[in-house]
């Protein structure tokens, strides 16, 4: 065996053993085994039930610990707090150094950060620390009101910080499903075992003490196995001894006796002591593969990539939300920016007390209602209207007074004890004072604005985050899988052409993307073009799957190669046949492919090939095709020839053929061998479908055109040349193409009555030299991808030449070198003359031919036939005869 021939087996007994493999063992489509953990230990203590209870109940303690502390207990409670808050950042420390360790991706992302600083901002609920640095204790009273706010205003950045841990509290969800499957599979394992124990112990009484309803089935059993105990290897006596008593126990049954001494007999032939051992064992057996399976079930499902990522991504956003809203917020209110004022007040106070001291002047009370007015005028609320009760006092009324809003209006007002002011007024004794809040309005109509703007912009940003996210991960995926599943069902012989998306570490969505379009594939190499239909139906159809569908009228070029001498060389190469004939195929596959056809069957050593012709390149009239665009099927035709020379020239190329010449088996066998291969080309219409049943069906070609390619190719041996082409398809070719051809016979076929000629074309593959190997195999796909698609893009652009390409391809040029003209010639006229009748004219002419082509096998079959009759045409001869070989 040749070194390549060798490195196929070897990679196909690979491709077994990992086959094998895979039946043995759970099939890991998403590659979760391929994700194992560096550090379990550490992965178990990071994700035990207790450590996560632990570390949600610190985090509960750390967002209301602090005001718990206040709420309930005095400052001798502090130290132990301090405790409980020093043993809440040791765990979350320990939780970040671990989870670093064990998860690459955390270190430095966004969730690393933000535990960090949740957790450095517990030392401000420790009050050791906070006295340590004066943020609490004894200080200046200057220094107080300021250490106040600040102390304030650290308290409420770290709660706020300290918030973004309660993302942490999703492990309660997780706890919960971890929980709640521990009890069913608790109960679930309880249920099993006893069932099983019941089983057995039902196994175990039902084959001891057998019941009365169930004797006659197992004497109907023991005769209707006691045949097939002739298999059995007898040759111990202690398998026969059990036959032995299984015959005289079923004896003694029939003979009615249910005694305990025959019971006692009964066990002792039947169940002999190593047959308890054997039950034993097999239900111990039993009891471990129910144990190993709950344990497996029992594994918690671990999270898809997409879930998780997802998930990380919207935790992300909510908690950048929360965090900016926390701190924006109060940005927003008022109180922000002023104090509410309660001046106004204190003035009426104020007043009354001036009003009521004894003996006042109407000129006191006058200077200081205009004192009150003069110091409000420099706030941001003045004075907009004051009303008194004294007569000789006139009520103030700023200049726009009656032109400010009632919401802008903030009234003050105070009783002055008239018998203390001993003073006239007018009506109840009250002193209002209204102040004029239009600038405070104005600027919360402001802050309001822009609150609004923010709020609709956090709305707008995390809705398109959030969408994004979902967009990216799951709902764009979606859209492209359905666009892939429209394709497929379209067209299925695309799914061949589509890429497959790579990642280092792929996501389920893509990695389902790339399942859809390896199915695509596979059903597109296992219906061929033939089932597109069939798939596409099926694909877009909300019922059942319904193979059998009608089958179509389709005209079509049928192709049938056959490799010559393949039963010899299954039987010398046995399992490597089919790395042989898989070399063979990848060559014919391609060159048909390459030009514009597709693969129908595969038949061992043959092929079917087709090349369909669009239902709207033609149509019937008066029984007759007519061809609406003759040019494009001069292409089709050329190129149906074309790949069959190509496939030619490969197979005497190709370095992984041409090794086979060298097989020490082969050369034993069939001296001087050679992979060679004969060609049968035809045109005709054929009935596209599904053969077979539900079970099995295949999706191919119904006509007797495709019978006709068949006998094409079978008649290539007995003409001695490769390829032979009915006069059907001849008519079709470019006139380019056809001064290359030349006819060979005119006859007919078993079971039709209309003559066909027969065409060949003279190719030769002596002393062509091998293709160099200059590129890997997947290089060699995409030079050949890349062919195939200037190839089209000549056609589609109306730019392909049938002669151009024919003088310009190379294996084509090395093939066609031997053509001669002047053989062709002679061998013309010789043939009309064989047409004609004139067989003694034609044999001339052959003989001239013959000297320039010794060994052309046309000659040699048409001038034995011409012979059989003396080279005399028979009276009734019509320019054909019947062709009788298959």
């Amino acid at each position: 065996m040749t070194d390549q021939n060798q490195l196929s087996h070897n990679n196909i007994e690979d491709q077994q053993e990992g086959s094998e493999q895979c039946s043995d063992e759970e099939l890991d489509v998403f590659h979760y085994q391929e994700e194992k953990e560096k550090y379990p230990m550490l992965v178990r203590l990071l994700e035990n039930m207790l450590s996560q209870v632990l570390v949600n109940l610190l985090t509960i303690y750390a967002l209301y610990g602090d005001d718990i502390r206040i709420i309930c207990f005095d400052k001798r409670a502090d130290s132990t707090f301090d405790g409980i808050t020093i043993f809440c950042i040791i765990i979350f420390s320990t939780e970040i150094v671990i989870t670093s360790i064990v998860r690459k991706e955390y270190l430095n992302s966004f969730f690393f950060w933000l535990d960090i600083i949740s957790t450095v901002s517990q030392i401000l609920d420790i009050t050791l620390f906070n006295v340590a640095v004066g943020l609490e204790g004894s200080v200046s009273a200057k220094s107080g009101s300021d250490l106040q706010q600040a102390n304030k205003a650290s308290k409420t950045s770290s709660k706020a910080i300290r918030v973004v841990r309660l993302v942490r509290l999703i492990r309660i969800v997780k706890l919960y499903k971890a929980v709640n499957y521990q009890r069913e599979y608790s109960l679930r394992k309880s249920k099993t075992k006893s069932n099983t124990i019941q089983m057995i112990k039902n196994s175990n009484k039902s084959q001891i003490y057998p019941q009365k309803e169930d004797r006659m089935e197992q004497q109907q059993y023991v005769l209707r196995e006691t045949p097939n105990l002739t298999t059995l290897n007898l040759n111990s006596v202690q398998q026969k001894d059990q036959v032995n008593n299984l015959t005289s126990v079923i004896d003694c049954n029939e003979q009615g006796n249910n005694s305990n001494e025959h019971r006692r007999s009964y066990n002792k032939q039947i169940l002999p002591e190593s047959h308890y051992i054997q039950q034993i064992q097999q239900n111990e057996e039993v009891g471990r593969k129910i144990q190993e399976k709950g344990e497996t079930e029992q594994k918690q499902k671990k999270e898809s990539r997409v879930s998780q990522r997802l998930s990380d991504a919207t935790t992300k956003k909510v908690t950048l939300l929360v965090i900016l809203l926390l701190l924006i917020m109060p940005l927003f209110s008022s109180d922000y920016y002023y104090e509410q004022s309660q001046s106004l007040e204190y003035a009426a106070q104020y007043f009354k007390v001036v009003a009521e001291i004894p003996n006042t002047r109407l000129s006191e009370i006058n200077e200081t209602l205009n004192f009150v007015i003069d110091q409000h005028n420099q706030f941001d609320t003045p004075v907009g209207f004051i009303r008194n009760p004294f007569i000789g006092i006139k009520d103030y009324e700023r200049q726009d007074y009656e032109y400010i809003r009632e919401s802008a209006k903030g009234y003050y007002f105070t009783h002055v004890d008239p018998i203390l002011v001993g003073l006239e007024y007018i009506g109840d004794p009250i002193i209002l004072f209204v102040s004029d809040n239009s600038q405070i309005e104005r600027l919360n109509s402001i802050i309001n604005i822009i609150n609004t703007l923010f709020v609709s912009c956090v709305l707008l940003f995390g809705a398109l985050a959030f969408a994004k996210d979902a967009k990216n991960l799951a709902l764009a995926p979606i859209e492209r899988m359905i666009v892939k599943v429209n394709i497929i069902a379209k067209n299925p012989q695309e799914a061949k052409e589509m890429k497959l998306d790579v990642e280092s570490l792929q996501r389920e969505t893509t990695q389902i993307e790339n399942a859809i379009i390896k199915i695509g594939t596979l059903l597109a190499l296992g219906f061929g073009d033939a089932g597109s239909a069939i798939i596409g139906t099926n694909m877009a159809s909300s019922g059942d799957v319904n193979p059998m569908l009608p089958g179509k009228k389709k005209w079509a070029i049928y192709g049938f190669c056959d490799i010559r001498n393949f039963t010899d060389a299954t039987e010398v190469l046995q399992k490597d046949v089919m790395v042989f004939v898989n070399s063979i195929a990848e060559i014919v596959h391609t060159m048909v492919n390459r030009y514009q056809g597709s693969a129908n069957k595969n038949i061992g050593d043959a092929f079917l090939l087709v090349w369909k012709i669009s239902d709207h390149s033609w149509y019937e009239e008066n029984g007759k095709i007519k061809w609406k665009n003759y040019e494009y099927i001069n292409i089709i035709a050329d190129c149906s020839l074309f790949s069959f020379m190509k496939i030619f020239a490969k197979i005497n190329r190709e370095p992984k053929i041409l090794e086979y010449r060298n097989d020490k088996r082969l050369i034993q066998r069939l001296p001087g061998y050679k992979v060679k291969m004969g060609f049968g080309l035809h045109i005709g219409w054929g009935i596209e479908g599904a053969i077979g049943s539900e079970f099995k069906i295949d999706a191919s070609y119904l006509s007797p055109n495709v019978n006709m390619a068949s006998r094409l190719e079978a008649a290539t041996k007995q003409y001695g040349v490769s390829i032979l082409i009915s006069s059907d398809l001849y008519n079709l070719f470019s006139p380019d193409l056809k001064k290359y051809l030349r006819q060979i016979d005119m006859v007919t076929v078993k079971g039709s009555v209309k003559p066909i000629g027969f065409y060949t074309i003279d190719i030769d593959a002596d002393h062509i030299p091998p293709s160099k190997e200059d590129y890997s195999q997947h290089e060699k796909l995409e030079v050949m991808d890349q062919k195939r698609q200037i190839f089209i893009n000549q056609i589609e652009a109306g730019e392909f030449k049938s002669e151009i390409h024919f003088n310009r391809n190379k294996d084509l040029i090395l093939i066609m070198n031997n053509f001669n003209p002047e053989f062709y010639a002679l061998f013309t006229q010789g043939f009309q003359g064989y047409l004609l009748g004139d067989w003694k004219e034609a044999q001339i002419w052959f003989e001239k031919a013959k000297v320039l082509k010794p060994n052309d096998g046309p000659i040699s079959t048409l001038t034995a036939f011409m012979n059989e009759h003396n080279f005399k045409a028979p009276t009734n001869w019509k320019g054909f005869r019947e062709l009788t070989e298959k």
